[in-house]
């Protein structure tokens, strides 16, 4: 049973991770403590928190979360970077930086919702525009009336990524856009068009066949 200071940090941790977008786990062993401060007034200025932790408070504040997948990266010293903002790039970008410089800072993983990412996918999120800058790119390719992007535009950032990446592949592979998606009012992801109409198709037979008996 962990003690009451315990349980306030893991309940600390608890509250960081879910009421932001990302969390990045670092690692910092061999830091100096001027490149500590130095590091902690870059990223507060930025409005980015960061804050070394244990790692078993660490787990147990993911576990109560039911974030899987972060055991393995809870070895060795441990500081969590958490954005304040929906700015998944920023953070990333500074700490990047900052450990080209300062090679005992590494990125260990990041949380982004309930999801363990792995660091290169942290990394990976320097080179993605902001969200404005897709959405405006996005729009500007539509051929379909804008309700049919409203469930997008609606939806959670971690679920906003997985739609993007949806979007990237077909793209890629020279699909339309935004044919593939309802608008949903309630902000999740929308469901594919054809897996929509299938089910439609299946209401229309049931209520045939009840009809005629």
């Amino acid at each position: 049973m962990p003690t009451l200071e315990k349980q306030t940090q893991i309940e600390e941790i608890r509250d960081k991770l879910s009421s932001n977008t990302i969390a990045i786990l670092t690692e910092f062993q061999g830091l100096s403590v001027a490149e500590m401060t130095e590091l902690r007034t870059i990223l507060r200025n930025a409005k980015i928190d960061y804050k070394v932790y244990k790692n078993t408070l660490l787990r147990l504040a993911a576990e109560q979360l039911g974030v899987g997948g972060i055991k393995e990266y809870l070895v060795r010293t441990t500081a969590l970077a958490v954005s304040q903002s929906n700015d998944l790039i920023t953070p990333a970008k500074i700490i990047k930086d900052f450990s080209s410089k300062h090679q005992n800072l590494k990125v260990k993983a990041g949380i982004l919702g309930n999801k363990v990412i792995t660091a290169d996918s942290v990394n990976e999120l320097i080179n993605m525009p902001p969200r404005e800058a897709i959405i405006s790119m996005l729009l500007g390719g539509m051929q379909a009336p804008i309700s049919q992007f409203l469930g997008v535009l609606q939806a959670p950032m971690r679920d906003f990524l997985t739609v993007l990446k949806a979007i990237a592949d077909k793209k890629g592979s020279g699909e339309a856009i935004v044919s593939t998606v309802e608008p949903n009012p309630e902000g999740t992801i929308p469901q594919p068009v054809e897996k929509q109409e299938s089910e439609n198709k299946a209401d229309d037979s049931s209520d045939h066949q009840t009809s005629e008996s």
